[in-house]
């Protein structure tokens, strides 16, 4: 039996002791805490390693055909270069400053002084006139009919000695060897010297790891398909561009004596160059849309600067590429022909693919964007660029295809346009210099664009937050502001220096004497107001299509009661966006006739296009962070990674708005230098209103861009419902695509479906812009085409504008409300709402609006334009030929016919066809079981 012991009495702890047991707690805490903080720390570590594996596991490639590219380009830059110098030096070796007394009586404005200037072209041609001293010009002066001024024969008459028959024996009036040798290597140099550049960014951009491989495979779906769509649209184009150029050069080389063919060669140049252009921007973007994502993904901090710098580095491909390549083929073909009719070819050249191409591009994207936003957000609630969306990698395709190989092809002929309106203007009113003039400003653009675009970089705040969108935006104004700049500085000493003492022009707009005239000011004022209306009007475009102004947010506010306020509202807004930039465009072109004439007009674009290197850099910046942030979502990134390409994105909207309101100004004033150009050529003098024919011609040429912008929004909206009809049926057919992550959708169908019908609808608006004038022309003859072209340019900037303004304003009305601007009482209004389905409504009115139809405006007259002028000696005001006219319009009939059989069959066709699956669960639905709902 056990003892029972009796419990022990411990005495209560002191308060030492509770003080250090209490010390002990705390320090065990105190380590406990901080055994957490480092295991937390060593997580990080690990999660980093981890993204920093899968972001280095496809590594970018270094292949060597940029580096040789580069190093050719610089070799031929070196050469160009030596004989620029060689002429410059040859130039002022063999010129005599000192003129027969008799010549300065020479005051007529068709007349310009005898230059002795060195020409070797000249020289080879007329070796039997080297006795004269005259002999070594060989663009003796600018005449009416060919015949030589009365003055010249007073001349010659006072000198028996002097042959004036064999002098003038094979000369072209028209400055046909008038050829500034120095400017024409300049500019091929400084091309050569662009076009290296762009190899070493493609090499750097090539360089960048391609990130994981779920990036990297749905980038090769991307690029597969977006070239696929190119070499499609280029092989429908051959027999297009094969026709324009037999027509050329039959009709405009054929009346030549000698049958040169300088318009048709020209012709296929400017049409070859434009599609390079667009062959090798849609490459470099769809190669560096993954590489993008995989930067903003390699860290949290620097993430955005690295996306930043690739996208931004990507477009800058496509912009100096495009004006290099521009600058290189006129230089080119001046040098080659010597005369103002071949520039005239290649610009019309570049404007025949640039129709197709943005016409087509914009239909491609537009039919993709507005199924994949109607099927995806609305009927599913679906995220942006959704993997679980059928349409959503044909939507990726699109931004290649619309906003980079269209938009380079558009900026592309702008560029030409410019150079060739002021080149043909200037070689009639200033002599070489009026021509060298726009060469030398965009050589000086071209190098000035190359050092803004060596490096663009915005990092973390000093908080640590993410960049807003205005840290981005101002990154890329600072860039744009320091080449305006500079530019600025640069054409002040040109035009100062380059026409110093030079009293040679009589100015129409002015009595004073001509050797107190210096229009190298003159000039340098006419610049300035381009490059200012330029930035204004830019102003103006931002300031009613971006989010954080009032104009935008008020329809965005519309969205509270639905989609029908939110059209009215933006319509109401795009018609009040005319306004300023048309006033500007009326003080620019009277200001810049004022100064200097027409010429001063195209001065004043070539002044506002001086900066395309770069801000076109910032333009094709934009599809590639929209790939960007595509491509991140499907692969299931983190969610700061999106945020990162998000805030890309949103920048490159901004950036794309501004730059189609820069693209419409100078699509007017560009074609209004076409213009007179075309009048000059034309030997328009005056053009009555009131004649018959010159009314109707307006009338005409007003409905036009109604026509045009019609079958342009028709043809998107009959793609879109092909391809709403197709994600439909594939939701239908196989619903584990929105619930089973391992369902992937038929992205492959859709694609097709926006290839094909992109292919079919562009080719309605290419008749009706080649035909037009044409008919026009030759049934009424020349003042009834400057009516036309005069309807056309007036309703078509007013019409362009308002539909890329409208079509911005409801884009980012949508991306306010989505980010949460929208608060209606007390309650966000954020992607899913009512008022959110709303404002997708307005973008899906908006995206044919501002990416298909408002674009190819500006295409259309400027095309129109450029075919006039090209076409001019075609033209009558007799009517000796309006039955060729009739012809004309009864072939375009025709045609017209045979593309709507042919569309018709095809659509046909397509609704036979049983939809391709890439998955074997797909199950076939047809039409009858599809979604009561589906839009027929």
């Amino acid at each position: 039996m056990g003892v029972a012991h009796e419990p022990i009495d411990e005495d209560p702890p002191t308060e030492e002791q509770q003080q250090a047991d209490a010390d002990a707690e705390e320090a065990t805490r105190t380590l406990t805490g901080a055994g957490a903080s480092a295991v937390e720390a060593e997580k990080k570590e690990e999660e980093e390693e981890v993204v920093r594996q899968k972001y280095d596991h496809n590594p970018g490639t270094n292949e060597p055909l940029p580096m040789i590219g580069a190093a050719v380009f610089i070799l031929f830059a070196a050469c160009a270069l030596v004989l620029c110098f060689m002429a410059e030096y040859y130039d002022h070796f063999d010129r005599d400053d000192k003129f027969h007394p008799q010549s300065t009586a020479l005051t007529s404005r068709h007349w310009q002084r005898f230059e002795s200037q060195f020409n070797p072209v000249g020289r080879l041609l007329y070796p039997d006139l080297t006795p004269n001293p005259y002999a070594k010009s060989t663009c003796i002066s600018y005449t009416v009919n060919n015949t030589p001024p009365a003055e010249v024969v007073a001349i010659f008459a006072a000198n028996p000695t002097w042959n004036i028959t064999e002098y003038y024996a094979g000369f072209d009036f028209s400055c046909k060897y008038h050829v500034p040798y120095t400017a024409i290597w300049g500019a091929m140099a400084v091309a050569f010297i662009g076009l290296a550049t762009v190899c070493l960014y493609m090499r750097m951009v090539m360089a960048e790891p391609r990130g994981t491989d779920e990036m990297h495979e749905t980038a090769e779906v991307i690029h597969e398909a977006a070239m696929s769509f190119l070499h499609q649209e280029y092989t429908w184009l051959a027999p297009f561009v094969a026709l324009l150029w037999i027509f050329l050069f039959i009709a405009i080389d054929g009346q030549e004596n000698d049958w040169v063919p300088a318009s048709s060669v020209s012709f296929l140049f400017g049409a070859f160059l434009s599609a390079a252009c667009g062959y090798m921007g849609m490459h470099i973007a769809t190669e560096g849309n993954c590489r993008t994502a995989a930067a903003c993904y390699s860290s949290k901090e620097e993430g955005m600067s690295r996306g930043l710098q690739v996208a931004f580095r990507t477009g800058a491909c496509m912009g100096l590429g495009v004006v290099s390549c521009g600058i290189f083929g006129l230089a080119l073909c001046y040098a080659i022909f010597g005369n103002t009719e071949s520039l005239g070819g290649f610009g019309f050249g570049s404007s025949a693919v640039a129709l197709f191409a943005r016409v087509g591009g914009g239909i491609y994207t537009k039919a993709a964007d507005v199924g994949a936003d109607l099927c995806g957000k609305v009927d599913k609630d679906l995220g942006e660029d959704s993997p679980k969306n059928p349409a959503t990698i044909a939507d990726c395709v699109g931004d290649n295809v619309g906003d980079v190989a269209g938009m380079g092809a558009d900026l592309f002929e702008s560029f030409v346009g410019a150079v060739v309106a002021a080149a043909v203007l200037g070689a009639s009113e200033f002599g070489k210099k009026g021509v060298a003039l726009p060469f030398y400003i965009m050589m000086i653009g071209l190098i000035v664009s190359i050092a803004c675009t060596v490096h663009i970089r915005i990092g973390m705040k000093e908080d640590g937050s993410a960049p807003t969108l205005d840290d981005l935006l101002g990154a890329m104004r600072f860039n744009i502001l320091v080449a305006a700049v500079v530019i600025t500085v640069c054409v002040l000493f040109l035009c100062v220096f380059f026409f110093e003492q030079e009293a040679d022009i009589i100015d129409d707009m002015s009595n004073v004497p001509k050797d107190q005239l210096n229009p190298g000011p003159r000039l340098f004022g006419c610049i300035v107001l381009g490059l200012a209306v330029g930035v204004l009007i830019g102003m103006i475009t931002e300031y009613f299509t971006s989010h954080t102004e009032e104009p935008t947010q008020s329809i965005g506010r519309a969205t509270e009661f639905g989609p029908g306020p939110v059209v009215i509202q933006g319509l109401g807004m795009g018609m009040y966006s005319t306004v300023v930039p048309l006033l500007l465009i009326v003080a620019a072109v009277l200001g810049a006739y004022y100064l200097c004439g027409f010429y001063g007009t195209a001065i004043s674009v070539c002044g506002m296009l001086s900066t395309l290197g770069v801000t076109m850099s910032t333009d094709a910046y934009g599809p590639v962070s929209d790939n960007a942030g595509g491509i991140a979502e499907m692969s299931e990134l983190p969610s700061w990674v999106r945020d990162y390409t998000d805030g890309l994105d949103a920048l490159g909207n901004t950036t794309a708005a501004t730059g189609k309101g820069f693209a419409n100004g100078s699509a007017v004033l560009s074609a209004l230098s076409l213009l007179a150009a075309f009048a000059r050529v034309a030997g328009i003098e005056d053009v009555d209103l009131l004649r018959p024919v010159v009314v109707i011609g307006v009338l005409v040429g007003a409905l036009l861009p109604y026509v045009f912008g019609a079958m342009t929004m028709l043809s998107v909206n009959k793609a879109a419902q092909e391809m709403m009809h197709e994600v439909r049926r594939q939701f239908k057919a196989n619903p584990a695509i929105l619930t089973d992550p391992t369902q992937k959708p038929d992205y492959k169908r859709c694609i097709t479906i926006s290839c094909n019908s992109s292919l079919r609808e562009m080719l309605l608006p290419g008749v009706l812009a080649i035909f037009s004038p044409l008919v026009m022309g030759f049934l009424f003859g020349s003042h009834c085409l400057v009516g036309l072209l005069m309807g056309a340019i007036s309703s078509g900037y007013l019409l362009g504008v308002k539909m890329s303004n409208t079509g911005g304003a409801w884009d980012n009305a949508k991306k306010w409300v989505e980010a949460g601007g929208l608060v209606i009482d007390g309650e966000v209004q954020g992607k899913g709402t009512d008022c959110h389905k709303a404002a997708v409504c307005g973008d899906t009115v908006g995206d044919p609006f501002k990416d298909t139809s408002g674009p190819a405006l500006n295409i259309l007259i400027k095309l129109m334009t450029r075919f006039a002028f090209v076409c001019a000696p075609l033209f009558d005001d007799a009517w000796d030929f309006w039955y060729i006219g009739l012809a004309l319009l009864g072939v375009a009939m025709v045609l017209i016919a045979l593309v709507l059989v042919y569309v018709n069959a095809a659509d046909s066709n397509n609704d036979d066809d049983e939809p391709v699956a890439e998955n074997k669960e797909l199950v076939e639905v047809t039409k009858e079981e599809a979604p009561k709902d589906t839009v027929v």
